[in-house]
């Protein structure tokens, strides 16, 4: 989901956001039923921004894009890897891995 947005069209706005925030709390947690994402800030108008990036990666993400989308979910769910040309396949992924614990 923080891999860009209709709004934020950039990779890795998650990223920007710890840099460039004045926010007290920022980050993604993974259950196994949910993906939370906690925001706090004691400035009103960052707080504010910070809703709006991850509302609008939650509602609309660049996942859903017909040319980036393929690519995102790849990345961020799952696919599979090799290391090497006779290695089994195994199954990689940001999610994926979060999900096994």
């Amino acid at each position: 989901v923080l891999c860009g947005s209709r709004r934020y069209p950039i990779k890795e706005p998650f990223v920007e956001l710890l840099k460039g925030s004045l926010k007290t709390f920022l980050n993604a947690m993974t259950a196994p039923d949910k993906t939370m994402y906690p925001v706090a800030s004691q400035n009103k108008q960052d707080f504010f921004n910070l809703v709006s990036v991850y509302l609008d990666a939650c509602l609309f993400p660049r996942v859903l894009d017909p040319v980036k989308g393929p690519q995102v979910l790849k990345q961020e769910g799952w696919h599979y890897e090799s290391a090497g040309p006779d290695a089994p396949l195994k199954y990689k992924g940001v999610v994926f891995n979060e999900m096994k614990g």
